[in-house]
């Protein structure tokens, strides 16, 4: 549904439904040992819990997102959530990071 939602507003802005550049970013979010699994410690920002990268259009329209334990550097975390992007968007030729 969001890819439907995605690619119509795309449009309805006068853009190619394929966006060719995106923004990646990361937030680490307090969490409490109940539910979910992976949990972790966020060494720059002392948080304890998870942590998600995500990647959007310039609008800001979600085009992937990875969550997992706030202890994964960003830069493994980061090559994950690009990976989930392969053969999906095909114009994208650029991800700046945030």
């Amino acid at each position: 549904m969001n890819e439907v939602l995605r690619d119509l507003t795309r449009k309805k802005t006068g853009k190619h439904h394929s966006p060719s550049v995106g923004l990646i970013d990361s937030q680490s979010v307090k969490t409490t040992r109940v539910g979910g699994e992976e949990r972790g410690v966020d060494g720059g920002k002392k948080v304890k819990g998870r942590k998600r990268h995500i990647v959007t259009d310039t609008n800001g329209l979600l085009l992937s997102v990875v969550v997992h334990a706030a202890n994964k550097h960003d830069s493994e975390a980061g090559m994950e959530v690009i990976n989930t992007l392969n053969y999906r968007f095909l114009r994208m030729k650029k991800i700046y990071a945030a």
